[in-house]
């Protein structure tokens, strides 16, 4: 891995947000609640990569990695309220924000419980489900080491970065990038919204990992 091929990777993932945020832009939930709610969390998640796109390209690689994880969960998160989430969840995370209901919506389902009720849910798409699963399985205690200042990201500071762990962060982060953009796509209610989604799997091929498209 060479720096030259970071840094072409770093462009490419810039153009592919560019091309992800102007489509998403163009789209509106269904008008319903659970739809306009689950859209929000995947707004966050896009948030959430933009912000730690631009922390890879300044170089601050341990806050960039420690963003994966709150993107990666509201991801998760626009899934399970879209397919999974009961209608009183629903209502809880709809409400304006008060002390009182910030409380109980602290105590709501934590990721491992979400994605063990979309993998129950037969209506749920099993194939991003399934990689929602792989996702954690293999980078879980990493990102929870960089969001609590662990190990990892101390280890870092002192050996730093090696050009081939945030090539392959960064591409991990795309893929769940595009997941977001099928569930933004989904979540308007028409169909034709995914093609343009297609069409940046393929543009953008070079960035990404397989990525189930249906």
């Amino acid at each position: 891995m060479t720096e030259e091929k970071l840094h072409k990777l770093l462009d490419r993932t810039a153009q592919f947000h560019t091309a992800v945020q102007r489509h998403v832009q163009s789209l509106l939930p269904a008008p319903d609640q659970r739809f306009v709610i689950a859209f929000q969390s995947g707004l966050l998640s896009l948030e959430h990569a933009v912000s730690a796109l631009v922390l890879f390209d300044q170089g601050l690689f341990s806050s960039a990695i420690a963003l994966t994880r709150p993107q990666f969960e509201s991801l998760v998160r626009g899934v399970w309220l879209l397919h999974t989430a009961s209608d009183n969840w629903v209502n809880k995370l709809s409400e304006p924000l008060t002390m009182e209901n910030a409380k109980r919506a602290n105590e709501g389902e934590g990721l491992a419980e979400m994605l063990k009720q979309l993998e129950a849910n037969p209506k749920a798409p099993a194939g991003i489900v399934a990689q929602l699963r792989e996702y954690k399985e293999v980078t879980w205690k990493a990102m929870n080491s960089y969001a609590h200042g662990g190990l990892h990201p101390l280890s870092r500071k002192i050996t730093g970065y090696p050009a081939q762990l945030i090539y392959d962060v960064i591409r991990n982060s795309n893929a769940v990038v595009a997941l977001t953009a099928q569930l933004q796509s989904i979540l308007t209610g028409r169909p034709e919204n995914m093609g343009p989604v297609r069409q940046m799997h393929r543009d953008f091929v070079d960035v990404l990992p397989i990525i189930n498209q249906s």
